[in-house]
């Protein structure tokens, strides 16, 4: 990231988690305070409204739709009930070399000022290759819903997508205590609910462990 007077505008889930709040939450985290740091990483993502049909021959045509969160590295697709609340962050990040991974900056939203090391993803897929992943995933989704076995077959069209790109900020919690390879030790925390984890973001997890400076799990 280099310096902008005017910061980087980013929409986003929103930091809602500071440090002092995840020590409230997570015991294990209040004991290793002093033992760890926090970096923030904002990770790309896609959110997608789809809307389709589902056209039988006797009974004529029903509306369908789905809401999807595609991973704007990867391209894979997950269904989700209910759009995330987004809010417009500011990044203000300090002079750096262009080479470091995490630079220090100022994150700012009408909730949170934080001085923290910070790192933004960048996207891989577009929108028109996520749309057509998109819509292979509500196609295949929406045929095994409308088509059971035996009953009667519906032909199954997608007729519109709404997309919106956004980022999700995760804390990358790491140790002081290196593994046997002298690489970090990480865990993840979702920066805009709390929740912490390893499987659930191992998208992110993997993105960071490829990053200069690698890091490894405990």
């Amino acid at each position: 990231m280099n310096q902008h007077s005017d910061g980087i505008p980013l929409s986003s889930t929103g930091v809602a988690w500071d440090e002092e709040r995840l020590a409230g939450r997570y015991a294990f985290f209040r004991k290793l305070r002093d033992k760890v740091s926090l970096r923030l990483i904002y990770y790309p993502y896609w959110l997608m409204e789809l809307h389709g049909t589902a056209t039988w021959r006797f009974f004529g045509t029903k509306p369908v739709a789905m809401l999807l969160v595609a991973d704007a590295r990867s391209g894979r697709c997950l269904r989700i009930s209910a759009p995330p609340m987004l809010k417009e962050e500011r990044i203000l990040p300090a002079e750096s070399s262009g080479t470091e991974a995490f630079v220090p900056a100022c994150v700012k939203n009408e909730d949170f000022s934080l001085s923290v090391s910070t790192h933004i993803a960048p996207a891989v897929q577009d929108e028109e290759s996520v749309k057509r992943q998109a819509e292979d995933f509500a196609l295949k989704a929406w045929n095994r819903k409308c088509n059971l076995p035996l009953g009667p077959r519906a032909t199954l069209a997608c007729t519109n997508i709404v997309t919106t790109f956004l980022y999700k900020p995760f804390w990358l919690m790491t140790t002081e205590e290196k593994t046997k390879d002298g690489k970090d030790r990480l865990f993840i925390f979702d920066a805009s609910t709390g929740i912490g984890g390893l499987s659930e973001y191992w998208n992110v997890a993997e993105y960071v462990m490829a990053l200069p400076g690698g890091t490894s799990f405990s």
